[in-house]
């Protein structure tokens, strides 16, 4: 059997982040982070393919932990995909700019995060 991809979920609220582990469990290796300084730590150790990323995180936003992972010659090629309620166009310029893969706008559907997930790793 072909060995999980690993996928690091890094959300504050906590209930948000076990539905996202819970959706993309069965198919990925997941590790969870709640906040942006130790989802850095927890990314940095675990090397995934792909980090599902919150904007608004406590000790450091997502746009930070994005730019700092792209800066990185280790992380940089990990994919990542924001995960926001913010729906303005400007956040997901800004997620651009910091090296973001994908943007995801909550409320979102199980599924349409996993396509997220396996188109990006595809």
């Amino acid at each position: 059997m072909a060995k999980k991809k690993r996928v690091v979920i890094v959300e504050d609220e906590v209930n948000i982040a076990n539905a996202q582990k819970l959706i993309l469990g069965d198919e990925f290796d997941v590790s969870v982070a709640f906040d942006g300084e130790s989802g850095l730590d927890l990314i940095k150790k675990v090397n995934p393919d792909l980090v599902v990323l919150d904007l608004m995180l406590p000790n450091r936003g997502g746009y930070d932990v994005c730019f700092s992972m792209r800066q990185d010659d280790s992380l940089k090629e990990i994919k990542i995909i924001m995960v926001t309620a913010l729906n303005q166009q400007l956040d997901k310029e800004k997620g651009v700019m910091v090296g973001t893969d994908a943007y995801l706008t909550k409320p979102f559907e199980p599924e349409q995060l996993l396509k997220a997930v396996r188109d990006l790793l595809s």
